[in-house]
């Protein structure tokens, strides 16, 4: 079962207005969705800003494909929007299916598949994206799949949610009682049908017992025969920390689940440093190599073998300070690793193209051991 199942048994309502559906969802649904968006939100930025090169003949070269993957896969969509839309896809539904058409790339809405087969691959049919179905049946090299790690994540997402929206119901129910006001109207005896009674009841309830209990400055006017009292009931001590607490606690495990921090889930950040490294390395990292993978292994071992592929490069994700990089890529350069043309790149920079800008350059203190051994034993001989 995909998260898309369960959250589809919640859905109560579905109303078209225009071109916009509106979906009406029972409440205690409403943090699932919450941490789920979160989580794509997260893992769709941080693909997003990553550069997917393209390689042909073992060099790195920057043509149509490059184009379509990093600024442009549709009409419609920007590589953006595009590929927030399939990390969402991914997370939600397990998987994504991107089929190309008139070299343009389509993350589809939905799709069935026609044949399931181990050993050929599987064909799919009914995809369709918006409004539009294609009548094409694709094949399984025909399509980019792409697949998050783990199915049985999303049963425990969802198993897990059982337990904490029951959790969650209580607390909410429980913080209501607490700050809630209860008041008894004490009331002479009535005859049956009494018109009388009827009009001072509905005034008093519906109109100003009404005011005086939702306005900050109101007067109630009390009737005699008739009294307002406090009801005094058993105290629930609920705060609303204790709601807030529930919540982060299905946050952290369903960050837990898609290897995201939990400071990064419920946006309470200290360690940024360390935090974006874990988040990089266990939840972003094993994202990208995974769509550069599929995209390498549609093109098949032939175009691999050429020196034909892609590869998503994470290095762009954070946010880069010249200032305090700047010792680091004097060591870069100085010790001849790098020119000033890849460093450039790196810090997202445009490269000058110069001679001197490609070289490669190396301070005069650095020395091989041998030529220094050399210096020294000829020294003694003199």
């Amino acid at each position: 079962m995909t998260i898309r199942d369960f959250l589809d048994k919640f859905i109560t309502k579905k109303t078209k207005i225009g071109g916009t559906v509106t979906i009406e969802i029972s409440e205690d649904i409403y943090y699932l969705e919450l941490a789920l968006y979160t989580a794509a939100s997260l893992i769709g930025n941080a693909v997003a800003k990553c550069e997917i090169k393209t390689y042909q003949n073992g060099e790195e070269v920057k043509g149509e494909d490059y184009f379509t993957l990093n600024y442009s896969p549709n009409p419609n969509e920007n590589a953006s929007k595009f590929w927030h839309k399939v990390i969402g896809k991914m997370i939600r539904e397990r998987m994504a299916l991107v089929v190309e058409e008139g070299g343009k790339l389509f993350c589809a809405d939905s799709w069935n598949i026609k044949n399931e087969s181990v050993l050929y691959g599987n064909t799919y049919e009914n995809v369709t994206v918006g409004n539009f179905t294609f009548k094409k049946i694709f094949k399984a090299n025909e399509v980019y799949l792409f697949e998050m790690d783990n199915e049985e994540v999303y049963t425990i997402i969802c198993g897990v949610y059982k337990s904490f929206g029951s959790v969650l119901g209580s607390a909410v129910k429980g913080y209501k009682r607490s700050n809630g006001q209860k008041f008894k109207l004490k009331m002479p005896d009535i005859k049956e049908g009494d018109e009388e009674f009827n009009e001072v009841f509905e005034e008093v309830i519906k109109k100003n017992l009404k005011d005086f209990m939702e306005n900050e400055n109101a007067v109630y006017p009390e009737y005699e025969g008739y009294q307002l009292e406090r009801s005094q009931e058993t105290s629930y001590n609920t705060k609303a920390s204790d709601i807030i607490s529930v919540k982060n606690d299905f946050f952290d495990t369903v960050g837990k689940a898609l290897k995201i921090p939990q400071s990064l889930m419920t946006g309470n950040v200290n360690n940024t440093k360390e935090v974006m490294k874990a988040f990089l390395t266990f939840g972003v990292d094993p994202v990208a190599d995974m769509i550069g993978e599929t995209l390498t292994k549609r093109g098949g071992f032939g175009n691999f073998k050429k020196g034909n592929y892609y590869k998503v490069c994470t290095n762009k994700i954070n946010h880069i300070d010249l200032f305090d990089i700047a010792p680091n890529v004097d060591k870069l350069i100085s010790s001849g690793g790098f020119s000033i043309d890849e460093v450039r790149k790196e810090a997202d920079y445009p490269e000058k193209g110069e001679g001197w800008s490609m070289k490669h350059w190396i301070t005069k203190n650095y020395e091989t051991i041998e030529r220094l051994m050399k210096g020294v034993e000829g020294g003694e001989k003199e």
